[in-house]
């Protein structure tokens, strides 16, 4: 929300939106969001895959 309401990039704010849902469709959460059929990882692994996919 930062991106895109207080710094006005939209664009960023597009790319993290698609990368933290291709992380969450992909099956990761972290452990507050831990659901049935969903794989468990750290922040820190949750972060890097969110990272690894605003990089491709």
């Amino acid at each position: 929300m930062a991106l895109r309401y207080s710094l006005n990039l939209d664009k960023e704010a597009d790319n993290l939106e698609k990368a933290v849902q291709k992380v969450l469709d992909d099956g990761l959460r972290t452990k507050d969001i831990l659901s049935k059929g969903t794989k468990e990882v750290s922040t820190e692994a949750m972060g890097n895959a969110i990272i690894a996919c605003l990089q491709k």
